[in-house]
């Protein structure tokens, strides 16, 4: 089983997980858990919960809302299904729900989502926000953006507007923003039990290079807030280049405050200790979802205001 990884990658998840080291190995060698996330602006959750269950469906709660679901059991895949068709509900991966929870916008915010394909996170913003307020959904990828604008009118999501741009050239437009979702491209590394490819693609020096696109994203995500405005970042990545070094970037040099997480009692906290040396105390605010908890993918997050 380890031979399928590289020995840096092993090494590096043992230096980071220490005696949970098997727990997440084990975990990237097995399916994960999906999730469908109910879309309430279109249905009940009683409702969708009694069509899927009739149909062999089996599902369950996850801790941290009542909307959102293991899909414990999937008699054929639920992509199939009348009820995805009509919008019902998003499949997705557990872990990808926390940022736009922790987000929390209001139906007055008019809000960035920076990466915003395939379009996960910007339907649940959108639904969070009742169809109301302004969602601007930036992409740099324009063969993404097809699934971005499919999931968008799937999911009835009428307060988005599309922007296939670089997100970091969008402060010539001029507006500054009361809400930032930056789920940021990154390594990928916590997808492997759903990307198995990525174990043998892996390389040392991916970390680096995304941290400094992730950087310069963030750096682009203080200047389009408001002031008072809240930044959430996120990644599917275990490394803490990515992760906490990104975050301590975002306060020592930009002038972010770090807040704590609403959600943090579902998950571990931030490192401020790893690779044998001592980082910031205020990056426990940070949240890591660890893939053996909840059988998901590795997550990261934090939450950021602008002061």
């Amino acid at each position: 089983m380890r031979s399928n990884y590289p020995n840096f990658f092993l090494e590096r998840l043992k230096n980071l997980f220490g005696s949970n080291f098997n727990k997440v190995i084990a975990a990237y060698s097995r399916k994960p858990t999906k999730a469908i996330r109910i879309n309430t602006t279109k249905v009940g959750v009683n409702r969708c919960l009694s069509r899927l269950r009739a149909k062999g469906y089996v599902l369950s709660k996850v801790p941290w809302s009542n909307y959102i679901f293991f899909l414990m059991r999937e008699p054929k895949p639920i992509s199939t299904t009348v009820e995805y068709l009509m919008g019902y509900f998003y499949v997705l991966d557990p872990a990808s729900t926390l940022p736009p929870i922790e987000l929390s916008p209001s139906q007055n915010d008019l809000v960035l989502d920076m990466a915003a394909s395939p379009g996960g996170k910007t339907t649940h913003l959108s639904q969070l926000m009742n169809n109301k307020g302004t969602i601007v959904a930036v992409d740099s990828n324009k063969e993404r953006l097809d699934s971005l604008k499919n999931n968008i009118e799937r999911m009835g999501a009428q307060n988005v507007i599309v922007l296939n741009a670089d997100s970091r050239n969008l402060q010539k437009i001029g507006v500054q923003f009361d809400k930032i979702l930056l789920d940021a491209p990154c390594s990928s590394d916590g997808t492997m039990a759903k990307n198995p490819e990525l174990r043998k693609k892996i390389k040392k020096e991916d970390y680096a290079r995304f941290q400094k696109l992730q950087k310069s994203l963030v750096k682009s995500a203080y200047n389009l807030l408001k002031k008072g405005g809240i930044l959430v970042y996120s990644t599917c990545s275990t490394a803490p280049e990515e992760n906490e070094e990104v975050v301590e970037f975002a306060v020592n040099e930009l002038g972010f405050k770090l807040l704590p997480l609403k959600i943090g009692k579902y998950i571990d906290k931030g490192m401020v200790s790893f690779f044998g040396q001592k980082h910031s105390q205020f990056l426990s605010k940070c949240g890591r979802v660890v893939p053996f908890k909840y059988n998901t993918q590795a997550f990261f997050l934090a939450k950021l205001v602008k002061v």
